[in-house]
Order: structure tokens, then C-alpha cells, then sequence
């Protein structure tokens, strides 16, 4: 049975969901999927309000709601997973919301302006190393290309050793754990996640032990630094902290930098435009992830019915907060269908908003910027792709997961 167009998991959606943005644009209205008891949200205003609302959880145990026996089975079936997703879910009142404040407290001081600048040379080498091939071959898969990127650099910025055992396991774990770590992964993928989840804690706790001995000038040491010096930090928060971490810094960078590249060649003028002006680069890539954004969307849950411009979001209902159709709402960024690397984005959302807001925006546009400018130091400007060319995952609720886009290089 094909799904509806406008339907989270339908290809129509995951790739184009443009004609979705239109229609719901004209008057503003929520989307009911029936079938996953959700709510799809799309409006600016909405989407920001929702971010950050009060009734809103993204935490399926503080919401209780769930079935009982189904959510025992769960966490029977998926014990590491149910952990993570209820993190920051506390046994007395206020307590979930002490854990997130802790979490964002030990990641903070890693994702300054100051130290991601100590960051750069890390990312700068190994973006040219993974992506050399753009130098000589005619043909490529950008998505192929740039997959390991940023788990690279990643490990390597944890102090997770290339050579090691540990840092295969890593490269290999982490995808599985990110893409079924959602409330309504097939079970197969959450499968895969339980698995991937426990060599991930495993290999991050192995390390955390090694840096407590050995401290190094990385991000694991730097994190027990803080915590230590807080004083009353358990070992467990520290490497959820760093699942975190890596959350930040993996696949929303491959995926952005991949809708990148096909946007810039959508768009030769302005790639011309910023090749030749690399002070572009910066805004250029927020009006990249306006405009292609790689979130399908941000979960909620409503622990009450909330009403908002006359719309109701019942209780218990999933609530899907559309980053990419928030940025292509015309009352607050008129003409959204043009690219455009100047464009002025004051209040953008595409990092969310709030305690929401992304611990890791400052890595993620590091490593997107140092991408893009290897392309446009790289790329030709007579690189051609074939749109029908291009391959998606339409199942991953968070992400328009695009895993293969083949392009003409010379």
C-alpha cells in the first residue's frame, strides 16, 4: 500500500517535500497522521513554539504514557536503548530536567568559538585526506565520499586511536545506534541500535577509564576535567555526555554536506558567486540548511492538549516539528524557493530553539564549512548530476537520510 505524500515515511516526502510546505503553508494547519498517532508541524511560529514548550517532552517515560506491559517489553527487548531514550528522566520530580542541565553543563565548554578554532586543523586534515578522490576521479558518490568525515573526526577528536580496534568498532556502531534511537524504529533497526548502542557506551567507557590514568588534550579528558571538578557528576553521565557528543557531530554533517553539494550545482551562479567570494561561506551555509535541510524532523510528545492558533495538538500525541518546513515558511522568509547565500536568516531554527537548541552548532558548522570549501576549491563548475540518480532512505523519522548521489566530475 503506497503511502500518502505528505506521509513521514513516504519517498515523495523524504526527498522533495516542497508541495507538502506549499500546501500546509496557505493556511497554516497541522498534519494528522493517523497511523503513527502524530501531528506534523510545519509553520514557523508553531515549530519554534514547540521546541521549547512546556507541555512537550521528547522523554517517553516523563510523559507517562505509554502502555505499561509494552514499554516493560521494551525495555526487556532493548534494555541500553529504553536507557537513552528516557535519559534525563529522573525518579523524583525534577530530576530529568537536573540531568539535561548537567549534560549541556559538561559538553558547553567543549563547543565554544575557542576551542572549535583549536578544532580546526583536526577537521581540515582529515577532510582533505577522505575526499582527496574529488581531486582526480570523473565520476563519484558524494554521499559515499563524505560518509566517514564525520565520525573521523570525531574519534580522533575524543582521542579514539585510527589504528585501534576501539576506533573500527566506533566507525561501525555509531550509525546503527543514531538511526534507530527514535520512538517508532522498525524493530529490526532497533535491533541493530541495542547492539550498536552497547559497543558505542563500551568502547566511550573504555576510554573514559584510559584518559582518567592517562589524561590526554581531548575531549574525553576535557569533559572528566569538568565533572571531576564539579564533583558530583556520576561516571555514567559523563559517557552518556559523549554519546551525546557524537550525536552532535555525525550524521546531520554528512547528510548536510551532501545536500550541499546538490545544491550547489543546482545553483551555478551562486556557486561561482561564493568560489570566488569564501566570505559567503558562512551564511551560505545556513541558507543550505534552510533550504535543503538534512532534518526531517524534531519529536515531541503532548503530555496535555495544547492548543495554538486555534489548533489542537492532543495529549499523547507524537508531534513532528518540521525544521526544513519552518524555513520554507513565506511569512517569515519570503521567496523561500530561492537560494540565496545572502539571504538574511536572523532566527533561523535549523539548530532548533531553547534547551533544545544543538550543543554542537559550532562543530557541525566547522566541519560543514571545511567540506564546502574543499568542494568549491575542487569541484569543476561544469559538474553535472542526474536528479533520478539520487537514492533515499524515506524510514528514518529524523533524518532525509539521501544515501547515494552520483555526480559527472570531469
Amino acid at each position: 500500500m503506497s503511502l500518502p505524500s505528505n506521509h513521514p515515511f513516504s519517498l515523495e516526502y523524504t526527498s522533495n517535500p516542497r508541495s507538502t510546505f506549499a500546501e500546509v503553508h496557505e493556511d497554516n494547519r497541522f498534519l494528522h497522521i493517523e497511523d503513527l498517532g502524530a501531528v506534523a508541524v510545519h509553520g514557523y511560529d508553531a515549530v519554534r513554539a514547540f521546541c521549547d514548550h512546556p507541555q512537550m517532552t521528547r522523554n517517553f517515560a516523563e510523559a507517562n504514557l505509554g502502555d505499561p506491559e509494552a514499554m516493560a517489553a521494551r525495555a526487556a527487548r532493548w534494555p541500553t536503548l529504553e536507557s537513552s531514550m528516557t535519559a534525563g528522566a529522573g525518579t523524583r520530580p525534577g530530576e530529568g530536567s537536573e540531568r539535561a542541565h548537567l549534560i549541556r553543563d559538561l559538553l558547553a565548554p567543549d563547543f565554544r568559538p575557542g576551542m572549535i578554532k583549536k578544532m580546526a586543523s583536526t577537521v581540515s586534515e582529515v577532510v582533505s585526506r577522505v575526499c582527496s578522490p574529488l581531486q582526480s576521479e570523473s565520476e563519484l558518490d558524494v554521499v559515499k565520499l563524505v560518509q566517514e568525515v564525520p565520525l573521523i573526526v570525531i574519534s580522533k577528536l575524543l582521542g579514539i586511536d585510527e589504528a585501534t580496534r576501539d576506533s573500527q568498532l566506533f566507525l561501525t556502531c555509531a550509525p546503527d545506534y543514531f538511526r534507530g534511537i527514535n520512538p517508532i524504529a522498525a524493530d529490526s533497526d532497533r535491533d541493530k541500535a541495542e547492539a550498536g548502542a552497547k559497543t558505542m557506551l563500551e568502547v566511550l567507557g573504555r576510554a573514559v577509564e584510559n584518559r582518567r590514568s592517562n589524561p590526554q588534550t581531548d575531549l574525553i579528558t576535557q569533559v572528566i576535567e569538568i565533572a571531576d571538578a564539579r564533583g558530583d557528576v556520576d561516571p555514567e553521565d559523563v559517557v552518556r555526555s559523549l554519546v551525546i557528543l557524537v550525536a552532535a557531530g555525525t550524521d546531520t554533517t554528512r547528510l548536510t554536506t551532501s545536500l550541499a553539494v546538490k545544491t550547489l550545482l543546482s545553483h551555478p551562479v551562486a556557486f561561482e558567486q561564493m568560489r570566488e567570494d569564501r566570505g559567503l561561506v558562512g551564511n551560505a551555509v545556513m541558507e543550505m540548511l534552510r533550504y535543503e535541510s538534512p532534518t526531517k524532523y524534531l519529536v515531541r510528545i503532548a503530555t496535555e492538549d495544547v492548543e495554538f492558533e486555534g489548533q489542537t495538538v492532543p495529549r499523547g500525541s507524537l508531534t513532528l516539528l518540521s525544521i526544513m518546513g519552518a524555513g520554507w515558511d513565506p511569512r517569515v522568509f519570503e521567496n523561500p524557493e530561492i537560494f540565496d547565500p545572502n539571504r538574511d536568516l536572523k532566527g533561523s531554527l535549523s539548530f532548533g530553539f531553547g534547551a533544545g537548541y544543538c550543543l554542537g552548532v559550532h562543530l557541525a558548522k566547522l566541519q560543514v564549512s571545511t567540506l564546502l570549501d574543499y568542494f568549491l576549491d575542487h569541484l569543476p563548475s561544469t559538474a553535472t548530476f542526474d536528479e533520478s540518480q539520487i537514492t533515499w532512505e524515506p524510514g528514518n523519522l529524523f533524518l532525509r537520510e539521501i544515501t547515494g548521489m552520483p555526480i559527472h566530475v570531469r
